[in-house]
């Protein structure tokens, strides 16, 4: 299969983080379509490398120098990127799996703890006190929180739309309104750029994945 064959398959989800619809999805989505047609690499491989790319990160901003922070910053891109690599390789492949999911959420939580508790050693390491490194697990942990309620939401109301269908029922509307979108990997050039516009005011929420691009622009 060709290249843009593969991108356009690849662009199989719309991402809900500002940094992960700006840099994270594209880039992400790119790399994946370099090698979803090679079969020994798989998407768990893909997961495990994302997650040392991003510790990596995490610990040099320890290092308390002008280049260590600039390659910090850099892995930590990377490794938010290739997060999104992952899914994209599975779902293109359709080859999901319980084992990738349990990896994709169990690393997820890990760089952020990770991330979370670093900031705030080098914050103290900065001479902002003890606080600092409290603040900064706090951080962390606030992500975990965040993102497991996210899933807790979504498994509730996957079982409340079986208990329905399974008593005859019609399912109920979920919180979030369904809409009916083309598929992302449809869209020309000028409808993407309009999308990513119209999606910029989602820098106001601070997402899991924009949390990556703050820590690096204050690194850079």
């Amino acid at each position: 299969m060709r290249f843009s064959q593969r991108l356009r398959l690849l662009r199989n989800k719309r991402y809900e983080d500002w940094w992960h619809i700006v840099f994270g999805g594209p880039v992400g989505v790119f790399l994946g379509a370099l090698v979803a047609d090679v079969r020994w690499i798989t998407a768990n491989q893909v997961t495990l490398l994302a997650t040392a790319l991003r510790l990596a990160g995490a610990g040099l901003m320890l290092a308390q120098s002008r280049g260590a922070d600039l390659a910090a910053c850099a892995l930590l891109q990377a490794g938010l990127a290739l997060d999104i690599t992952d899914g994209s390789i599975a779902r293109y492949r359709k080859q999901p799996s319980a084992l990738g999911a349990f990896l994709d959420k169990i690393t997820d939580g890990l760089g952020l703890g990770t991330l979370g508790l670093c900031l705030g050693v080098r914050a103290y390491l900065d001479g902002h006190g003890v606080v600092a490194v409290a603040a900064g697990a706090f951080i962390g942990l606030s992500y975990l929180l965040r993102c497991y309620m996210y899933w807790v939401v979504a498994y509730l109301e996957k079982e409340r739309a079986q208990a329905s269908a399974g008593a005859g029922g019609q399912a109920p509307a979920p919180s979030v309104a369904a809409t009916t979108v083309r598929p992302f990997g449809e869209l020309g050039l000028g409808e993407r750029l309009r999308y990513y516009l119209a999606q910029s005011w989602r820098i106001v929420m601070v997402g899991e994945g924009d949390l990556y691009f703050w820590i690096g622009l204050a690194l850079v």
